[in-house]
């Protein structure tokens, strides 16, 4: 299952027991990230809870109660129990340097939960594939990921699971439901101590999550592409249509 543990900017760290307690229960590898001087720093392939302990106090700046920081917390559900499968990912297409056990990128990428639909293998977990087929060219579109557009096919695409997304900006995004305690996010109750977690089952395929309908359930928006997209339901409540036609074909072919 996993966890993400985040300390907003301007909060306390947590508890260095709280922090073992989750890699006690999320015992498969752990990793962190944070930004600095423009670019997302991260830092994964921790095995054992001492040398996590130990990058995070030689690693981290001094005053990290000024950034925004997340820790990852893994239990293996597609991939191998190895350092480079670890989170976090560097939001890329080359699934190389997501497994680099020290790396900056424009943006890095925590996923808690299961992914169906994806091309996996033991060395591709389903949070790499997504992160190639699925944030690395929203990431590309106007806005990047803290467009509302990409922002929409990222909710409607997570499948039940929590993400979080930082760029080097220190703009972090989060999705899903979280657990609030002491200042800090967490993407579950593990950190609480309580056992370690069940492991979900197969879900529906990317695209088709329960309770999503189809398009033509729902009033056509004001581009032409908008009569094939799956968030056209979502647009129609919100009001929050693309830019223009050229936005609305991107995001049409995206989750078409």
């Amino acid at each position: 299952m996993c966890i993400i543990v985040y300390k907003p900017e301007g909060a306390a760290m947590p508890s260095t027991g709280t922090l073992r307690r989750c890699f006690e229960e999320n015992p498969d590898g752990a990793g962190f990230m944070w930004p600095e001087k423009g670019r997302v720093q991260l830092r994964k392939g921790f095995m054992g809870w001492g040398d996590l302990e130990s990058a995070l106090s030689s690693e981290l700046p001094r005053d990290a109660r000024g950034l925004p920081v997340a820790l990852h917390f893994r239990i293996a559900t597609h991939g191998r129990v190895k350092p480079g499968c670890c989170h976090p990912f560097a939001v890329c297409k080359d699934y190389g340097a997501m497994r680099a056990e020290s790396a900056s990128a424009a943006a890095g990428f925590m996923h808690n939960g299961t992914l169906a639909g994806l091309d996996t293998s033991p060395d591709v977990s389903d949070s790499m594939a997504y992160a190639r087929n699925v944030l690395a060219p929203l990431k590309g579109m106007r806005g990047g990921l803290s467009g509302a557009a990409q922002r929409r096919i990222v909710e409607a695409t997570a499948q039940g699971s929590r993400f979080l997304l930082m760029s080097g900006d220190a703009r972090v995004l989060t999705f899903g439901r979280w657990v609030a305690d002491g200042g800090c996010l967490y993407s579950n109750e593990s950190f609480r101590g309580r056992g370690r977690t069940g492991r979900r089952g197969a879900q529906a395929s990317l695209f088709d999550a329960p309770g999503w309908l189809a398009a033509e359930a729902w009033p056509p928006g004001p581009f032409p592409a908008c009569g094939g997209c799956p968030l056209a339901g979502e647009c129609s409540d919100l009001r929050q249509w693309c830019g223009d036609a050229e936005e609305a074909e991107e995001v049409s072919g995206m989750t078409s």
